[in-house]
C-alpha cells in the first residue's frame, strides 16, 4: 500500500519577503532594513512550524 504524501498548502511553499533595497546608508534605511528582515525571518519561520505540523501528523488509515 503507497500511503500518499501530506497535503501542504501552497502559500507555506512560498519564500518570505526580507529587506530587497538598495545598501542601507543611513541609520533610518538601516534600521527599515532590519525591520524588514525580521519581518521575513518571522514569516520564514511561521510557515516552517505549519509545513512541521503538518509533516508530524499522525497517519489516518481506513
Amino acid at each position: 500500500m503507497v500511503i500518499p504524501p501530506p497535503q501542504v498548502p501552497p502559500d507555506l511553499l512560498q519564500p518570505c519577503a526580507g529587506y530587497t533595497g538598495p545598501l542601507p546608508q543611513s541609520e533610518g534605511q538601516i534600521s527599515d532594513a532590519l525591520i524588514a528582515e525580521a519581518r521575513g525571518r518571522s514569516c520564514a519561520n511561521g510557515r516552517l512550524t505549519a509545513v512541521a505540523e503538518i509533516l508530524t501528523q499522525p497517519i489516518l488509515k481506513d
